[in-house]
């Protein structure tokens, strides 16, 4: 053999091992504590890798190379190895199985900085990485930041505001950081075209990572939402039962004796739901490495509506405290697990299938969940008591404590499905307790809504009637059914009748003209065109105006201008009440779905302007709420009787006790409701 023949030939041969050899068969998890190294710039640890530091993070981890998963949503809380996960995915897929990536960041400019300082840094410290990724086959600078390549597939990083960098090539794994603040593009949701990129690819996959910021505004919080929404079950250290960490739920604190009023945060522990004992923080360190993920998706199944949770609750309770937990487990969960996968899926109690598809595993843990010392339960009670008072400050809590997106001036959550279920039967056309009738109208191009809702006692509320008039609102016809219907007659269950007493129409829409001319006519019969006022700076004025019209507004016809922020802001609030009582709502039971979710249609949102921070309403696209607006403009209504000087309560007094006499006597006149109402003006 000639000099130089030999050193080739075992080139060659151990090339031809290398291509004989099946790739290794790792979860990313695995492939990080087996290869991955930390740089000193990167963070607070430096060496050798070790999943077990933060082990709720593995589960993220795991579900890439659990079968039938394509979309992963991780929706933690802050510092929670949202970030490590990306870099994990990327190093396992450019090691172990290239092909095509995409990591999207909300601007260019972070794109760069992530190359910078987080895949730089994993690339030259991981020597298995430092031999596939390399600089100097780039030609430029640019493309060493934004456009990495390695046998087999690349690393593309770009901004997620331009469609042109989305759909600019075909790719196998998307990587989303900081989604929630991605910019809608003019071609539409961004993640949503970069996952268009996947196409060709059987065995895509989509990895989405964010802290939560506004419920109804927030990314991950809806992607969460869509998921089989994983959460994490810990062991207790003293009776082994697996519960699901919550800071409301696990975590007491004392208070002063001398003073009640006095909280001591620092004495915050966790204590276990089913045996009450106390955990040390020693012991919740250990009981954080039993982290297990678990589905908790409600779902339907053999005709029964299950929600996981409340029946592991239930199921754990019913046990003999001799026969253990795993029981209680078992009753609800399947362990379904090996090298390159773990979780518990869950299973219908009675034919035992797997409801819950796991195409679309969601993830999500607050800061009990950390094993850092300044994520302690006594820190976070701390941050909890200082936060609990203002709004700005309760959100930044929730959003990176609790790992939850958070709802703004909401005491309670207000489901469509809670609203549908207490609907009510009641006999006539109007309840007993109904003493004033009012009408809110609101104006679209193609029809005219109208709602009729009838007020009692401290404005406790019923919805009377709810009607859809389509026409043109610029032809007379419709307005002619609009009159018509503003003229009818409703009768209580005595034969008592009702009449509206007052209604508002918006005119800030379509026909304003049409509206104008139809309430100038009616101003008599108070029908009020309004207008909402423009407060895009979160201001709460009155919802009637107390402005007295000047010598120049009363010279020409001017709508009448709402405060709508405030009227949301209570209707809201009334929505969440649950006894009927002082401005409680009633509905009938022939209300549909789609009824309650345009009542409840909007969400509340912070917004910025110059460093002034204001809640505003905001509707999410793709969504109606007409019937939120007649609710606005019949209550507008309402208000204005009252500016004119009617009082309910005793109005509504004299109509219950007219209907207390109607058993003896038949069924009273309306000609007292008249009389008190033609002194308005």
């Amino acid at each position: 053999m000639e000099p130089g023949q030999a050193p080739k030939a075992e080139a060659l041969r151990r090339a031809a091992r290398r291509g004989l050899t099946p790739p290794l068969r790792l979860s990313v998890a695995a492939w990080a504590d087996r290869f991955r190294y930390l740089a000193r710039e990167a963070g607070s640890t430096a060496g050798k890798w070790h999943t077990s530091t933060v082990e709720v993070a593995r589960g993220a981890m795991l579900a890439v190379t659990e079968p039938g998963v394509h979309v992963i949503s991780a929706m933690f809380c802050t510092q929670l190895l949202k970030t490590a996960l990306l870099e994990n995915v990327t190093g396992y897929f450019a090691h172990l199985d290239p092909c095509p990536i995409l990591l999207l960041q909300p601007k260019e400019d972070a794109a760069l900085q992530f190359s910078k300082e987080r895949i730089a840094t994993m690339v030259r410290v991981t020597p298995v990485l430092r031999d596939l990724i390399g600089t100097r086959r780039m030609r430029n600078a640019e493309e060493t930041l934004l456009f990495k390549s390695f046998p087999g597939g690349f690393l593309a990083l770009a901004g997620a505001g331009s469609p042109d960098n989305l759909a600019r090539r075909p790719v196998r794994v998307v990587l989303s950081d900081e989604i929630d603040k991605y910019p809608l593009t003019r071609e539409g949701e961004p993640i949503a075209l970069a996952e268009e990129r996947t196409a060709t690819f059987a065995n895509w996959l989509s990895i989405r990572a964010c802290s939560p910021t506004i419920e109804g505004q927030s990314r991950i919080a809806s992607a969460y939402a869509e998921s089989d929404q994983r959460r994490a079950s810990v062991a207790c250290p003293h009776c082994g039962h697996r519960q699901f960490l919550e800071f409301f739920s696990h975590v007491k604190w004392a208070r002063d004796a001398e003073d009640e009023t006095r909280h001591l945060p620092k004495t915050a522990r966790i204590y276990c739901e089913a045996c009450g004992a106390q955990w040390s923080e020693a012991q919740r360190l250990r009981a954080l490495a039993t982290a297990r993920w678990h589905q908790t998706a409600p779902y339907t199944c053999c005709g029964v509506h299950h929600e996981p949770l409340e029946e592991y609750a239930n199921a754990w309770r019913a046990l003999d405290p001799c026969a253990g937990h795993e029981a209680a487990l078992d009753a609800v969960w399947t362990w379904w697990a090996s090298d390159l996968y773990a979780v518990y899926r869950v299973k219908c109690p009675k034919c035992g299938a797997w409801p819950v598809d796991n195409r679309h595993a969601g993830f999500t843990a607050s800061k009990l969940y950390s094993p850092w010392a300044k994520d302690r339960p006594a820190e976070i009670a701390v941050k909890w008591l200082a936060a609990h008072t203002d709004e700005t400050l309760k959100q930044v809590w929730w959003n990176t404590q609790a790992g939850q997106p958070y709802r703004v001036r909401a005491g309670k959550e207000v489901k469509l499905e809670v609203l549908a279920a207490r609907a009510e039967h009641w006999p006539g056309e109007v309840p007993a307790g109904v003493g004033v009738l009012t009408a809110g109208i609101d104006v679209q191009s193609d029809r005219v809504e109208m709602e009729v809702v009838g007020w009692g006692k401290d404005e406790e509320s019923w919805s009377i009637a709810y009607d859809v008039i389509e026409g043109d609102p610029s032809a007379p016809d419709l307005w002619h059914e609009v009159d018509a219907a503003l003229m009818q007659t409703w009768r209580r269950d005595d034969g008592r009748p009702f009449s509206i007493m007052a209604a508002c129409i918006d005119s800030g829409g379509h026909a304003t003209q049409s509206v104008y001319a139809f309430a100038k006519e009616r101003i008599g019969r108070r029908v009020w065109a309004i207008k909402g006022e423009s407060a895009r700076t979160g201001q709460r004025s009155p919802v009637w105006p107390t402005k007295k019209p000047t010598r120049r507004t009363k010279a020409s016809y001017r709508p009448v201008i709402l405060g709508v922020n405030a009227a949301k802001d209570s209707i809201r609030d009334r929505l969440a009440l649950d006894q009927p009582g002082p401005g409680f709502m009633h509905f009938p039971a022939d209300r549909d779905r789609n009824y309650y979710a345009q009542l409840t249609a909007e969400r509340i949102i912070v917004k910025e302007v110059a460093g002034h921070k204001f809640y505003v309403w905001e509707l999410p696209a793709g969504r109606a709420n007409e019937a939120l607006d007649c609710r606005v403009y019949a209550y507008a209504a309402l208000c204005g009787l009252l500016h004119f000087g009617l009082r309910l309560n005793v109005f509504t007094d004299r109509a219950a006790a007219a209907y207390g006499d109607a058993g003896s006597d038949g069924p009273r006149s309306s000609g007292g409701a008249h009389s008190l109402i033609s002194q308005l003006a």
